[in-house]
């Protein structure tokens, strides 16, 4: 299976988190996409775990259910395997090589990098272009996953009658998301954080105009945000997110609630700069771009602005897009939506 393959007109991204499973369908051109359909559907408890599928059948009776009641017609389809679960190298080879070549070279050079025997782990490989400090070679970026992890996701899709057309990384499609949105860019020559809050873990991207600087995994995630909701109100975990996903939540929730996890939230993206900080030659960045299901909260970005002292921006991968349906309700659940968006632009041209 691929990491990298050819476009297709459309496709379905599909991003199955700890928490929940979200859907996308685009049609058109990445320079003005159509959202066909769109959803979101919880995740049984045991469903998903440590990043990936626990148990098949409750994540296929989800998926399925979701298509249905999302009115996804289309049935091309991508999915994410996590960061964590990937190993990606950047290496240098010699311009021109045939492909036959490079595949060898690679296989070659992945021994000495990835801690699994080479049949058990799926490569690719993406030319990026020219290197810029060897002239003469190619920045190649290879691409490693246990195949025991992306089999358990052709099983799932193929399993639902479904073609699994991609098999991509969560992160590379948030930073395709990020890269077609003009808004998102720098302002100057400073890199962008980008950090993208999930149920359980977080994760930090830092990218320049050309690619991913840096990334790190955080343990922190939208279960901190539930807990406070528990800890201040006594209530039970599906108490606590109808309060979260509520238009109208108690009198005293910006101050008991958001701001302590705002602060939290602030902590965390400062204590993994640092580290971007102390391994490049990098001692700031232009702005912070968030995104996660927990940035629907009505100012979080603002709030987490004045804390950082940098600029904060919420993701919403839908703002350019062309809506079928329910605009108002998708823009709701948009930035949760950006791994399942991003892996859908993989078929636009």
């Amino acid at each position: 299976m691929k990491f990298f393959s050819p476009k297709s007109k459309a496709v379905v991204g599909i991003d199955i988190g700890t928490h929940s499973v979200k859907v996308v369908e685009l049609a058109g051109t990445k320079a003005n996409p159509k959202v066909l359909s769109w959803g979101v559907a919880p995740l049984p408890s045991g469903a998903f775990s440590e990043n990936a599928i626990a148990n098949a059948e409750l994540v296929a009776d989800t998926l399925s259910g979701l298509l249905v009641s999302a009115g996804v017609k289309g049935t091309n389809v991508a999915v994410a395997v996590s960061s964590s679960h990937a190993i990606t190298k950047v290496l240098g080879m010699p311009s021109g090589m045939r492909d036959v070549e490079m595949e060898e070279q690679i296989s070659i050079e992945a021994l000495h990098f990835i801690p699994y025997p080479i049949d058990e782990v799926n490569l690719d490989f993406e030319i990026l272009g020219p290197s810029s400090t060897n002239e003469g070679e190619d920045d190649v970026l290879l691409v490693a996953c246990r195949r025991s992890i992306v089999e358990d996701y052709i099983d799932l899709v193929e399993g639902l009658e479904l073609s699994l057309d991609y098999v991509d990384i969560d992160t590379y499609a948030l930073e395709r998301v990020y890269r077609a949105q003009n808004n998102l860019m720098a302002n100057s020559d400073e890199p962008v954080a980008i950090f993208d809050i999930g149920s359980s873990s977080s994760h930090l991207m830092v990218v320049d105009n050309e690619r991913v600087l840096y990334s790190r995994h955080q343990n922190f995630g939208a279960a901190q945000l539930v807990k406070l909701v528990r800890k201040e109100y006594g209530v039970s975990a599906d108490e606590a997110e109808e309060i979260l996903n509520s238009s109208q939540p108690p009198a005293d929730f910006l101050q008991t609630v958001q701001e302590p996890f705002v602060e939290m939230l602030r902590q965390e993206i400062s204590r993994a700069l640092q580290f971007f900080y102390s391994s490049s030659s990098h001692s700031n960045i232009d702005s912070v771009v968030l995104a996660g299901a927990c940035c629907a909260l009505a100012g979080l970005g603002g709030d987490l602005e004045l804390k950082l002292r940098s600029k904060v921006v919420v993701m919403n991968p839908v703002v350019n897009a062309s809506v079928q349906s329910r605009r108002d309700a998708i823009t709701a659940k948009a930035s949760a939506l950006s791994v399942a968006y991003g892996l859908s632009l993989r078929g636009l041209s």
